[in-house]
């Protein structure tokens, strides 16, 4: 009787270790799908880069004296467009503008609406204010890719996921104005 118990025991300790097994794969299971899903919702965006070009002398700037005018590499190394594309100007270091585009005044004037944006290397006029009193900017890009989820590429990089459509993350008096953007890479 008593081996009896040990066995009910032995193997209710079985039956118990087999089921977190199996409870602890069907979570791995469900987390490896839902990093999977992330990583395909995140694909294109990542994809989507820019920056100061520096090297090239272009003689295409605007003729707006009220700002000193940048050159902004966008790079959509995606097969798709991503669209509503907003480029910011925003603060890296020293006084000049927030280092988050929508920490600015919706007027803010260092900005520039693009719309859709091609695979490829592009570039567009960035109005802004310099680097005066040793400030240091970049540029900042909000977007929305091909499966209508919006997103900002911050002047340091960062990739992230925003709630609504770049007008209204930076809450932009409508309708806006969009430039488009001249191609690079040809």
């Amino acid at each position: 009787m008593l081996l009896d118990v040990a066995n009910l025991i032995v193997q209710a300790i079985i039956g118990l270790a087999t089921l977190i097994g199996v409870m602890a794969s069907l979570y791995q299971i469900h987390r490896e799908k839902f990093l999977r899903m992330e990583e395909e919702r995140r694909e294109q965006s990542a994809q989507i880069s820019l920056w100061y070009e520096e090297v090239r002398d272009r003689t295409d700037w605007p003729r707006d004296d009220r700002f000193v005018w940048q050159a902004v590499v966008l790079r959509n190394a995606s097969e798709s467009p991503v669209y509503d594309v907003i480029v910011t100007c925003v603060g890296i270091s020293g006084a000049g503008p927030e280092p988050r585009g929508e920490d600015n005044d919706h007027d803010f004037p260092y900005r520039t609406c693009v719309g859709a944006l091609p695979p490829g290397t592009w570039y567009v006029w960035l109005p802004t204010g310099g680097a005066g009193m040793h400030v240091r900017t970049a540029p900042e890009g909000a977007f929305t890719d091909a499966g209508g989820i919006s997103w900002v590429r911050r002047g340091n990089g960062k990739l992230e996921k925003i709630g609504s459509e770049p007008a209204f993350f930076y809450e932009l008096d409508l309708p806006l104005e969009w430039g488009g953007c001249r191609r690079l890479d040809r």
